[in-house]
């Protein structure tokens, strides 16, 4: 570096600039997000430039609200390309915590009712639904990509009855074989009611599905949202264990229009159960 210019910082006095733990350093190193400006070969010591200190700040500011290293990344790239579109995407971010925020209340509130033994005015149904031909499609997803897997496998059955002729006779649902959290990825089998049956496809299934006696939740906009929809799967959980029940196979969600649409999503909880 000429003198015209900051000098060589050392990694130990770099992290201290920025209160960057060497491992901190090391892992950004390596992902790309904050690249030491010089290695040297022989020694592997690592030098910055102190015009990254701000950078390092940056980083270490948004990594402390949480925002993982993918995120970060995208801002601080686009904090030297587009100011105004970084900022744009740290008010994202804000935003969706102080969702995910009011989310846990919801969350929260209802365990708080398994740890004190408190009552709660429930506002399930219950409702006896015969057999009935489907058509299916099983997949796995994480919770941020179910609108878009929803979505999609529902046109796709939509597509599957018209080319074979069949009507559709009720709205779309699916079946959680599996929950889909931030641990698991399902599997969640996505089923369209039809007036027959056609041969199956490696990836769709024909069948008749069993009824029997439903307890249902009706929800809608943010309760219809991921976490806060587990509340309402516990109610209705909870519903049936206390009306002397047992749940006789995994829940449902019945999608009263499509997730991911302009509308607020409406769908009902259903999860079968017997006495």
């Amino acid at each position: 570096m000429t003198a015209e210019t900051n000098e060589w910082m050392t990694a130990g006095r770099f992290g201290a600039s920025t209160l960057l733990s060497a491992k901190a350093l090391r892992i950004y190193a390596d992902r790309g997000l904050l690249a030491p400006r010089r290695v040297v070969a022989e020694t592997g010591y690592r030098y910055y430039s102190a015009d990254q200190v701000q950078t390092g700040w940056l980083i270490a500011l948004l990594r402390s609200a949480d925002l993982s290293l993918d995120h970060i990344a995208q801002i601080v790239d686009l904090s030297e390309e587009d100011p105004d579109a970084a900022v744009a995407m740290l008010d994202e971010a804000t935003a969706a915590m102080d969702r995910r925020a009011q989310a846990n209340h919801v969350v929260l509130a209802r365990a708080r009712l398994h740890l004190t033994k408190e009552t709660h005015m429930s506002a399930v149904e219950t409702v006896i639904e015969g057999d009935r031909p489907v058509l299916s499609v099983m997949r796995r997803m994480a919770p941020h990509q179910m609108d878009q897997i929803i979505h999609a496998g529902v046109h796709h059955l939509r597509q599957i009855a018209e080319g074979a002729g069949l009507q559709v006779t009720g709205d779309a649902f699916g079946v959680f074989h599996a929950p889909v959290t931030d641990d698991s990825d399902g599997p969640l089998e996505i089923v369209l009611p039809v007036d027959g049956l056609i041969d199956g496809t490696d990836d769709m299934r024909s069948y008749r599905m069993t009824g029997g006696q439903f307890a249902l939740r009706h929800a809608e906009g943010r309760e219809t949202d991921f976490p806060e929809i587990l509340a309402l799967y516990d109610e209705v959980h909870g519903w049936i264990m206390a009306a002397g029940g047992t749940p006789t196979g995994p829940p449902r969600e019945i999608w009263h229009n499509s997730p991911g649409g302009d509308e607020p999503l409406r769908l009902t909880v259903a999860w079968p159960y017997a006495v």
